[in-house]
């Protein structure tokens, strides 16, 4: 995004009975967003209870002149005109500056979705967008959305959709309702990539190929642990007299450069075949859930002990 990107941000207490009517502003007022063609992106959040009652949307705007001309102009005063019944108080609150940007939810899992839209068929795919948008939201665990349109040149439309488990976010992807939407858009696609993030280490875990799933984020950081200690070790072993000379934080950097890299390429996916078992148990017979513990800790045992007897 541009560093000359404005940020708006508006949020508003749906009255009890028209959240629905409520879903269907969101979806026109992203639209008309979209449309404008000066949007970078747009994220929509529901109400949270009881932490968060406000249901709220953020918009990222080119430059603060173009966010201007939008608080200015005809549609978005038609836009605020029409969720004044819907909303607590008559009106929807406005606000402008930094502190939008900090309005995310940093918990939960992540689809991210890159759609190839077939040319000449933006305004209908902006249109079934929204469609989807309304099913999407009302299903149990949905946390929002961060909607990305094509940039000038650009012709994929990224989205991101956050729910709080896996297990929700699975019971969407393999809903009805989800399947129905998608055939419904199958004539404005011309191809679409899907990428779950719901681990810490994404990239260095695969999610199970079985069921779809992350492996737990503990037995993760086991295997990076595992991988990562004995490469630290022999760094400090033959690697840091070679950069003694060095300044602190250039010697650290390079090591880290090591480190990562053969964590990353070599080690995990090593760690990830020897413990397959253990991390994707779907199949295997039940001792492996206490069998690869055990090996795991009698591995880091094995560590210490060698790198013990190396500085000693």
């Amino acid at each position: 995004m541009s560093n000359n990107t404005s940020t708006l941000l508006v949020t508003a207490r749906v009255l009890p009975g028209r959240e629905a009517d409520f879903a269907d502003w969101q979806g026109r007022w992203q639209s008309a967003l979209v449309a404008s063609g000066d949007v970078e992106s747009v994220e929509l959040w529901p109400a949270t209870p009881p932490d968060q009652l406000e249901v709220a949307a953020v918009a990222r705007f080119r430059s603060a002149d173009a966010l201007r001309l939008w608080r200015r102009s005809d549609a978005n005063r038609e836009l605020i005109e029409a969720a004044a019944p819907l909303v607590a108080g008559g009106v929807v609150m406005q606000l402008v500056g930094q502190a939008a940007t900090e309005y995310a939810v940093s918990r939960g899992v992540s689809l991210v979705i890159v759609t190839q839209i077939k040319p000449g068929r933006e305004a209908q795919y902006r249109a079934w967008a929204d469609r989807i948008q309304k099913v999407q939201s009302k299903f149990p665990g949905f946390l929002g959305s961060f909607v990305y349109p094509p940039q000038r040149g650009e012709t994929e439309w990224t989205t991101v959709l956050r729910f709080d488990t896996g297990a929700n976010l699975e019971r969407w992807l393999k809903s009805d309702a989800r399947a129905a939407m998608i055939r419904e858009g199958e004539d404005l696609v011309g191809g679409y990539q899907l990428q779950r993030i719901d681990t810490s280490f994404p990239g260095w875990i695969p999610n199970d190929p079985a069921t779809g799933n992350a492996p737990s984020i503990w037995k993760t950081a086991a295997l990076v642990l595992l991988t990562l200690f004995p490469v630290v070790m022999l760094e400090l072993l033959f690697l840091n007299p070679q950069l003694s000379g060095l300044n602190p934080a250039v010697s650290t950097f390079i090591g880290n450069i090591i480190s990562v890299g053969l964590t990353t390429w070599p080690l995990m996916p090593l760690a990830i075949f020897a413990f397959h078992a253990w991390l994707y148990p779907e199949g295997y017979p039940r001792w492996v859930k206490w069998a690869m513990p055990a090996i795991l800790l009698a591995a880091y045992a094995f560590e210490i002990i060698i790198f013990s007897r190396l500085f000693s």
